[in-house]
């Protein structure tokens, strides 16, 4: 995912969530996110792509794709951790047996820590076994009610490919435009997935994501009619709350941030993202 350099640090921002709302294959450290946790205690932690830690001032100067890592209060037990990385390494070799076997073993020590859950659920969905695909996005939810990345996105949009208001396979199709390097090529396969599915929301999230000015506004908008899972909704709203703040509109867009930080089914990343940029928007 690229974003332009752009002058102020509204726009930048926009950029930025490009990169922390979207992608897919985020780092995460020891955590164990219940709902409480996530309220009160829980952090997130910004690097770069070489790994070194940003903090939030800097952020706010920067421009390009960033990971964020998602610190909770209690530790996870180090052979959970340890089963955890030796399934992804299994995952990225293309072993998923083994991945599975592995991420099943995780969750056996460490049964409220979501991370294994929500990598089985995913390594499934890339066998094409929907039903067990849907089972640990389930679990995923129950264990971090809040949002666990993309777990509400994926959950929500599986269960309609099971009711068959989506075509079986869209979110797996949708995954594979995050991979897509070339911007031109990424917007054209993107405009053609929002016109092929016009309900599809998170398809919108991303085809607005690389429009500018009042087309982005646009798409934005017809997001936000759509019927969206929390992560995804609560994505259109802080756009639109950057785009309201750039046309020079800060009040209607401290209120969507304000509302949106207090709505009690706002997931938790997007309570955090919302904090962050409200704070950029009042201070500057």
């Amino acid at each position: 995912m690229i974003n332009k350099v752009m002058d102020n640090v509204q726009f930048k921002l926009v950029g930025l969530l490009l990169g922390l709302l979207i992608i897919g294959s985020c780092k995460t450290n020891n955590q164990k996110l219940s709902e409480s946790s996530m309220d009160n205690n829980a952090k997130i932690e910004f690097s770069d792509s070489l790994g070194n830690k940003i903090s939030k001032e800097d952020l706010a100067k920067s421009t390009g794709t960033f990971n964020y890592e998602i610190l909770g209060i209690d530790d996870v037990p180090e052979a959970a951790v340890l089963l955890h990385r030796q399934a992804r390494q299994y995952g990225q070799e293309g072993d998923y047996e083994k991945a599975i076997e592995a991420l099943n073993h995780a969750h056996e020590q460490a049964p409220d820590w979501p991370y294994p859950v929500y990598d089985l659920a995913y390594t499934y969905l890339l066998k094409d076994d929907y039903e067990n695909a849907i089972k640990y996005y389930r679990l995923t939810d129950s264990l971090a009610p809040r949002g666990f990345y993309t777990s509400k996105t994926a959950l929500h949009t599986l269960e309609k490919e099971l009711k068959g208001e989506f075509v079986p396979g869209l979110y797996r199709m949708f995954l594979s435009l995050e991979w897509m390097d070339d911007p031109k090529e990424k917007l054209e396969m993107t405009k053609i997935l929002v016109s092929k599915f016009p309900t599809f929301a998170p398809g919108w999230k991303e085809y607005s994501n690389l429009l500018e000015g009042e087309e982005r506004n646009k798409a934005i908008d017809k997001g936000l009619e759509l019927d969206s899972d929390a992560q995804t909704k609560g994505t259109f709203l802080i756009n639109k709350a950057l785009m309201m703040n750039q046309d020079g509109n800060q009040e209607e867009a401290v209120n969507i941030l304000t509302s949106l930080i207090f709505d009690p089914n706002t997931t938790f990343g997007n309570i955090e993202m919302a904090k962050f940029v409200l704070n950029d928007i009042v201070e500057n």
